[in-house]
């Protein structure tokens, strides 16, 4: 302590897709005439699980060939949506200043596919300053696997034992902790209300991400 590199997960931990993502998941809805009543405070918990949780969310479990062709359509309209809204959560960016003035390498490691996760990155200015951006589909494992991480950790030529993940899912903290390094929970992100953060054996629990600077500045 204070820790050697920081990888961090991407939505509902640097940034905060919900506007686009569930304003597309209306316009899903509204296309198939499914009535829906969409709302930040209810669907938060859904994001986190990607695509598939957000359609089941509104047309339940329909047979799979269904689900593929809702799940390729909410993706063709999420693309257009993209950066519309989206921005960085409070104190991200004074976070990412921090390990940029101090040189403590960071880098991004997420499950959302890299033909949509590189053009928000590109689009956000601090976000182009990480070392890494390891998307789940490019490697072919996706957390709580702990490839996406261990790729991150070769690519940038860090140590799991020194390297801080900061995710907001309890799959963020089982692929860190399979990976070998430290975990923290992004309370501010995607949690859902039957999740219980504090029983996922995280190193730590950040109620924003000012607490990590706090953290990482401590001597």
């Amino acid at each position: 302590m204070p820790y050697r590199a920081v990888l961090f997960d991407l939505d509902g931990t640097l940034i905060d897709t919900a506007t686009d993502m569930l304003l597309t998941l209306s316009q899903l809805a509204d296309e198939h005439q499914q009535p829906h009543n969409i709302n930040i405070a209810d669907y938060r918990g859904f994001i986190t699980h990607g695509s598939a949780a957000l359609i089941e969310s509104i047309f339940g479990r329909p047979p799979q060939a269904e689900r593929d062709r809702l799940q390729k359509r909410y993706l063709d309209l999420y693309q257009q949506n993209l950066n519309k809204n989206t921005q960085l959560f409070a104190g991200v960016a004074e976070l990412l200043n921090h390990l940029n003035q101090v040189n403590i390498p960071w880098g991004i490691v997420t499950n959302k596919p890299a033909w949509l996760a590189r053009p928000i990155v590109e689009h956000l200015p601090e976000l182009t300053a990480g070392q890494v951006l390891i998307c789940a589909d490019e490697i072919g494992h996706s957390k709580p696997h702990p490839k996406p991480i261990t790729r991150a950790l070769e690519s940038m030529q860090i140590k799991a034992d020194e390297t801080l993940y900061l995710g907001d899912a309890e799959s963020d903290i089982l692929a860190a902790h399979a990976a070998g390094t430290a975990s923290a929970i992004a309370l501010w992100g995607y949690l859902h209300d039957h999740d219980q953060p504090e029983q996922w054996q995280a190193h730590h629990i950040f109620n924003s991400p000012l607490e990590l600077l706090a953290l990482l500045q401590a001597k």
